[in-house]
């Protein structure tokens, strides 16, 4: 995938046509199915709940659906909301983040400063999060509003000062997924 470097965030039109052009939407039967493997991970927990906090195109959302799971979406960028309601209507977006048994954190904290993961954390308590987020630097990190990468260990630390345990590392959805249970659940 080609991503242009720039000094400044791309929009966030350009931001959904590049993730469009890379394959990740519902029409790409590998990425659905990664999703589905995603999904696939967390059977078994006592899990009825999901919110896709940044759900960006909404297939790891279709695919939690498609597993049973009652899951709500949270999206931040129009062009991605827009999308949804147009590909994807069935999937219900909300408002502000909720409280939820799930929550995917896929690819969006490196997007966020310590400060607004911060006020996430104090709004919301899931039971457990499924995280990824790369610890890889890139030229092009600022275009893509990579304001927040942290190495693996450091990840680790952050939920636990959140009150969270790591459970296990995960294969998919990336090389970088984890599985978090918060302490008190």
């Amino acid at each position: 995938m080609s991503l242009p470097i720039q000094d400044t965030m791309i929009s966030e039109d350009l931001f959904l046509k590049t993730e469009l052009d890379a394959g990740i939407h519902h029409d790409n039967e590998a990425f659905v199915h990664l999703c589905h493997a995603t999904a696939q991970e967390v059977k078994g927990l006592d899990i009825k709940t999901v919110m896709d906090y940044g759900c960006g195109t909404g297939v790891y959302s279709y695919a939690f659906i498609n597993e049973g799971f009652d899951v709500v979406a949270w999206e931040k960028f129009k062009a991605h909301k827009d999308y949804l309601s147009e590909k994807l209507p069935q999937i219900k977006i909300i408002d502000k983040p909720i409280t939820t048994d799930l929550m995917l954190f896929i690819e969006v904290a490196e997007h966020m400063t310590d400060k607004e993961l911060d006020k996430l954390f104090k709004s919301i308590s899931p039971k457990y999060i499924l995280f990824s987020s790369t610890s890889e630097r890139t030229a092009w990190d600022l275009a893509w509003g990579h304001i927040n990468v942290k190495e693996q260990n450091e990840w680790v630390t952050f939920f636990e000062s959140k009150g969270y345990k790591l459970v296990k590392d995960i294969k998919v959805p990336t090389e970088w997924s984890k599985l978090f249970q918060y302490a008190n659940s």
